[in-house]
Order: structure tokens, then C-alpha cells, then sequence
């Protein structure tokens, strides 16, 4: 229930930076909506705006005047009401306004990580971990309750520095015990403070592609967490909550990219999570500590920024877009069919989310 709570102010915080926007360049905002409507109830009319609570609580919304294109005859010769106006705003001043809610997400995901990292410190690596990647179904490491996620430190009194020197003691020790010494691997690259010990076999003839334990392994590195002084915290954790944010950024419009091409191709790609599957993930993150679940925060949050600059109807990219063809084609033209064209793109991508909420509760 956090995480939903969570989401639905995320996308508020985005439509904040709308309605912040809108307020900066003297666009009337009709309404400004938290949860989807129908409406329920109003909250307070405070000078021209509504403050609306409505029916579905998913997020918000904020409704501009003029913002569905071309105005009446009359209301363009009153110079008040183009004045006001979205769509009789300067180009350069709408593209702004849409822009204005990645931003918000943006900033806010780095705020969370440089809070996060003022707080714990700037992460270091200083080395490599063997970490498991997989368990064979029935294998000598699943019976002795070898788990994904375990890091193997040594084997016996014999440290272990990488997967290559794992796999390497492992075969010379076929057929006799050993024992594994394990640490659970953490969501932020460090690994917990209790360990345990395994005791297993090594099989002399292991079934094809599964090694004498049954467990695949990797190289992750081993991070430390440098506490600076509290009067110097808050500069470095900016600095690196801003690195953090630019390459979940990067990484976030890489996906975004194919999510995208997926799309236009009719496809839904597997692995595609909506609402259900965020929320299930929210519960596993809060389950591994407040500094873990709060990054999962911070990454949704520039997830729902990037996720925004799609050029797809309905969506900020797609009325970027608009504005781009506005300027090639004409407002007038542009203005007769976009409000149509975001109409019908909203349907659809309420139709792509039910269907990726289908698949998250199927799964």
C-alpha cells in the first residue's frame, strides 16, 4: 500500500511541475486534480484554480485553459483570453511547461540519492565478490541451501577472490565435503554482516552445462560506503546523487527506446511491469531496508520522467511532438486534430496498462 501511495505522489510531483510552469508564463489553470476523475469532490477554488479530489486515486492531473488547441472566434479577439491561454503562448514557452514535469521527476530522484548518499556515505569499490547468479533444480548446492543472491567469501580456510578461483577449488575437491562459507548480497552492492556455512558435495559427473554444485556464478564488485563531515556530506552527496541519477537516466532511455520501437511494432515486451508489478517490487525493495527502498523511489521516479518523454499521444513527448509538426504545418491544422489524436492515444495507453496489469497479476 506504501508503494501505491508512493506512485500516486510521483506522478502529483509531475504534475506540480506543470502546474509551476504554467503559473510562471501566466497560463490559466482551470484545475488542478489529485487522483483521475470522475470527480468527487472539490478540495478549495483558491483565486482562478480548482483543487479537485477525484474518484480514482492514481496520481493527478492538471487541466490548462486552451491547452486542447484552437480557440473560438471570439475569445480570439479578446486580448485577455489569448493572453492566458496555453495554446497562444510562444512555442519556446509551452515546450517548457511539458518539460516541466520530467524535470520535477528528475529533481526529485536526485534529491533521494543525494540524501541517500549525505547520509551513508560516497560508495567506493575496493574489490570483487563471487556472487550466485542461479541454483540447478535438485543440485548438491540447492539441497544444502545454496540461494541467488548468496556471496561465496571461501571454501573451506581458502578465501575466495573471484568466480575463476571458485570453480577451480570446487573441481579439485569432487566427491569429498566442503565447506562453503556464505554472506547475503545486498541491494546496494554491500553484503550483510551474518554469514553462514554450507556443507556440500562436489559431483564427479555432474548432468551437462550444470558443474559439480549446480550453481552459476559472477564477479560483482565489492563497494564501501566513505563517510565524509557532516559540513562537506550534503556537497559530496549532490555530486554523487547526480551521477547516480545521469546514469539511471541514460540507462532508463535506453529501455525507454525499445519499450518504444516494441510499441509501435504491436508488441508488449515480456518483463514489462505496470502498477501491480511496481508495487510488487516496492514490497520486495521496503522488505531490504529504508536506503534500499528509498533508490527504488529515486529510479521510479526518473523511470516516470523518461517513461513521459515517449513521442507517443496523450504522453508530454507526443505534445512535444505536436509542437515540433506545429511548426512545419501550421497551428491552425495542427490544432484541428491534436486534441482528437491525444484523445484516442490516451485510450490506447489505458489499454496497454490493463493488459500489462492482466500479465502482472497472471504473474
Amino acid at each position: 500500500m506504501i508503494t501505491f501511495f508512493v506512485l500516486s505522489v510521483l506522478v502529483i510531483l509531475h504534475e506540480l511541475g506543470h502546474f509551476l510552469a504554467a503559473k510562471l508564463f501566466g497560463v490559466k489553470v482551470l484545475e488542478f486534480g489529485l487522483g483521475i476523475p470522475p470527480k468527487a469532490m472539490t478540495l478549495a477554488t483558491k483565486g482562478e484554480t480548482e483543487y479537485t479530489l477525484n474518484w480514482l486515486p492514481l496520481g493527478g492531473f492538471v487541466r490548462l485553459y486552451g491547452e486542447q488547441g484552437e480557440l473560438s472566434k471570439l475569445e480570439e479577439l479578446n486580448p485577455w483570453v489569448k493572453k492566458r491561454a496555453f495554446s497562444q503562448k510562444p512555442a519556446w514557452q509551452r515546450a517548457i511547461i511539458l518539460l516541466a514535469g520530467v524535470v520535477a521527476n528528475l529533481v526529485v530522484g536526485i534529491v533521494i540519492f543525494a540524501g541517500i548518499y549525505t547520509y551513508s556515505g560516497i560508495p567506493r569499490q575496493v574489490g570483487e565478490q563471487t556472487v550466485v547468479s542461479k541454483v540447478a533444480p535438485e543440485s548438491p548446492a540447492e539441497v544444502a541451501g545454496v540461494e541467488v543472491g548468496d556471496v561465496i567469501f571461501a571454501i573451506g580456510e581458502l578465501e575466495i577472490e573471484n568466480s575463476s578461483m571458485f570453480v577451480e577449488r570446487v573441481n579439485e575437491k569432487r566427491g569429498q565435503a566442503i565447506n562453503l562459507y556464505l554472506k547475503k548480497m545486498q541491494g546496494d552492492g554491500t553484503t550483510s554482516n551474518e554469514s553462514r556455512v554450507v556443507s556440500v558435495i562436489p559431483r564427479e559427473n555432474p548432468p551437462e552445462g550444470q558443474g559439480a554444485l549446480g550453481v552459476a556464478v559472477s564477479d560483482l564488485p565489492i563497494i564501501i560506503y566513505d563517510k565524509k563531515p557532516w559540513y562537506t556530506a550534503p556537497f559530496y552527496g549532490a555530486v554523487e546523487g547526480m551521477k547516480e541519477s545521469y546514469l539511471w537516466a541514460k540507462m532508463i532511455g535506453q529501455g525507454v527506446f525499445e519499450l518504444f520501437v516494441n510499441l509501435i511494432s504491436g508488441r508488449v515486451p515480456e518483463g514489462l511491469a505496470g502498477p501491480v508489478g511496481v508495487v510488487r517490487a516496492g514490497s520486495e525493495a521496503a522488505s531490504s531496508g529504508m536506503m534500499i527502498y528509498l533508490r527504488f523511489v529515486a529510479i521510479i521516479s526518473i523511470n516516470l520522467g523518461i517513461f513521459n518523454l515517449l513521442p507517443l499521444p496523450a504522453l508530454d513527448g507526443g505534445r512535444l511532438l505536436f509542437l515540433f509538426i506545429e511548426k512545419i504545418a501550421g497551428k491552425r491544422r495542427v490544432a484541428k486534430i491534436e486534441g482528437v489524436v491525444h484523445g484516442v492515444g490516451l485510450l490506447v495507453l489505458v489499454g496497454v496498462l490493463i493488459l500489462v496489469t492482466w500479465m502482472d497479476l497472471r504473474g
